[in-house]
């Protein structure tokens, strides 16, 4: 559906993607993963044909993107900008895209449809006072009404609540069986390990890795993962010897404070480390406040992989 072969883009000194390929295959739900600057609202503005690549070879469904009109029929694009024409309604605003390539009448029962299909039916309301998770749904129905191959999702879950996030997942994975192949970009991993049936890591304007999303995780998995471990102070000495014996750790760190009741344990194997300590805990009738991850930098993650 989607092939990039080294390709570049720079913006005066500034490389914005440099010598990058990837690949997206027909009828899949492919992740597009990157920290913020990396490179990727760039790749999918070239892909779209909306910017000219520097140097290599792009291809969707077969052909060159740029100025081409009959290829953007066949696709649709959802930018991470809020770009709504603020003082239609809704129906108004995606029936008159519609009219770009369909007959008024014909328009008209697209735009009703696409509303239907991304669950928004508000009346005689102005775009203006629509909520953020409403404008999404909004710029959604506004890049299916013509019924793409292709949907291209730039950042969809940037500013939605974790309701509009879950709604925005259903939508897309129902679209994708409806036959959609999507390309959905995000900076943030939990938002596309689910519903992603291939994930492409970007860092810096180059392809990291590709691939399912279990080979990606266990690509990431080999992070050295921090985990701060809250807890009375014998408990925590209790414990820590407990984890040293097993192996599920490479190093344990005190607080500076000799009475301190913070431990940060790191492990390259969390699968492993999770399980095994809440069964120490458990077998050896230890107490624990909590646990968290210190290890959410997904900037760093990508630092390591490269």
């Amino acid at each position: 559906m989607i092939e990039l072969e080294n390709v570049s883009k720079s913006f005066g000194d500034v490389v914005a993607i440099s010598n990058m390929s990837m690949h997206v295959k027909t009828g899949t739900i492919t992740g597009f993963l990157g920290p913020n600057g990396a490179g990727k609202s760039t790749t999918l503005k070239v892909v779209m044909g909306e910017i000219f690549p520097d140097l290599g070879t792009v291809n969707v469904l077969g052909e060159n993107p740029v100025n081409n009109i009959k290829l953007k029929q066949r696709t649709g694009y959802v930018s991470e900008h809020d770009d709504l024409y603020q003082w239609m309604k809704g129906k108004q605003f995606v029936s008159s895209l519609a009219r770009l390539l369909l007959p008024r009448e014909e328009a008209e029962r697209a735009a009703k449809e696409a509303l239907k299909t991304v669950g928004l039916a508000v009346k005689g309301k102005k775009i203006q006072a629509y909520s953020k998770g409403m404008r999404q749904r909004l710029k959604v129905a506004a890049a299916i009404v013509h019924n793409p191959d292709l949907l291209i999702l730039d950042e969809p879950f940037g500013g939605l609540d974790p309701l509009g996030r879950r709604e925005m997942k259903k939508l897309v994975s129902n679209l994708n069986q409806d036959g959609v192949t999507i390309l959905i970009s995000s900076h943030i991993l939990y938002e596309l390990d689910q519903m992603s049936t291939n994930m492409i890591l970007i860092h810096r304007g180059q392809t990291l890795a590709e691939g399912a999303p279990s080979e990606i995780l266990e690509l990431i998995d080999q992070f050295p993962h921090q985990i701060l471990i809250h807890a009375p102070i014998d408990q925590l000495k209790n414990l820590s010897k407990l984890m040293i014996d097993e192996s599920i750790v490479n190093s344990l760190k005190f607080g500076a404070d000799k009475s301190s009741t913070d431990l940060v344990a790191i492990t390259n194997n969390p699968k492993e480390f999770y399980p095994k300590i809440t069964q120490l805990i458990a077998e050896n009738n230890l107490f624990v406040e909590h646990l968290e991850s210190k290890t959410d930098n997904i900037e760093a993650i990508f630092e390591f992989l490269t």
